[in-house]
């Protein structure tokens, strides 16, 4: 199946551009996130602390088959810029294979990290499905909160600065986050296979948020520094696993 991609940057387009661009988003964004509000992805998308934002659709024979909106943002930590990465990710259910939506983003990643070799990176995500949080903490050491580590101070200090931009954080550990989310469209059946398997990952997801059936989302951090970065391409490449 040939699978096509574009990458517009939406922060860098006209306002009649950007009016035009937005409704694709929003039309899309409603297959995955049918209980989403309009205001809910318009903020995403037009982020004042938005130094970029990248959307990346997927076309499979002329027809829009998913899409990836990465904005990121420009911090401050302790006097000091930092920037902040997020994903809006989705891929209609008959094209859901690999890991697509991952591969596009390390490029985009890459790409601004040789643009801005001296400021730091970082990931900042709200995971809202066990499968979903094993597909990241399985391709890096450095994707917390995780079994059996304890999260690094620094880390800790951005999901700080990252949690208090969102609404009804809950603290469960000092280094747990959670806050509701809008579910993706998901039948019972699917959401019970998200928890058929007993991986250590699948179980620190499901002690520390097992109300995600009910909409709350835990907040995760990593580090993209080329490090990360290229150890996520080599474990994507060959299908490596990390716990």
């Amino acid at each position: 199946m040939l699978i096509t991609e574009t990458i517009t940057d939406f922060s860098k387009l006209a306002s009649e551009q950007k009016k035009c661009f937005f409704k694709k988003i929003w039309i899309f964004d409603q297959q995955i996130f049918p209980n989403s509000s309009v205001e809910e992805i318009y903020n995403f998308v037009h982020d004042v602390d938005a130094v970029s934002v990248k959307v990346i659709h997927y076309y499979h024979e002329g027809k829009l088959i998913g899409q990836n909106v990465l904005p990121i943002l420009k911090l401050s930590l302790d006097g000091k810029p930092i920037f902040v990465l997020s994903s809006r990710a989705g891929i209609l259910p008959a094209y859901r294979s690999g890991h697509r939506t991952l591969n596009s983003a390390i490029r985009v990643v890459l790409n601004h990290q040789i643009r801005h070799l001296t400021i730091p990176l970082w990931f900042v995500t709200t995971v809202i499905q066990p499968k979903v949080y094993t597909i990241f903490a399985s391709r890096s050491h450095n994707f917390f909160p995780r079994a059996e580590r304890q999260t690094p101070q620094d880390y800790l200090q951005v999901l700080n600065v990252v949690q208090q931009r969102q609404h009804e954080v809950q603290k469960r550990r000092e280094d747990i986050f959670v806050h509701p989310v809008v579910m993706p469209k998901v039948t019972l059946n699917q959401l019970m296979c998200l928890r058929t398997k007993a991986t250590k990952h699948i179980n620190f997801f499901m002690q520390h948020v097992p109300d995600y059936f009910d909409g709350m989302g835990l907040m995760c951090v990593c580090k993209l520094d080329f490090k990360t970065i290229f150890e996520m391409m080599f474990n994507l490449s060959f299908n490596r696993y990390v716990y």
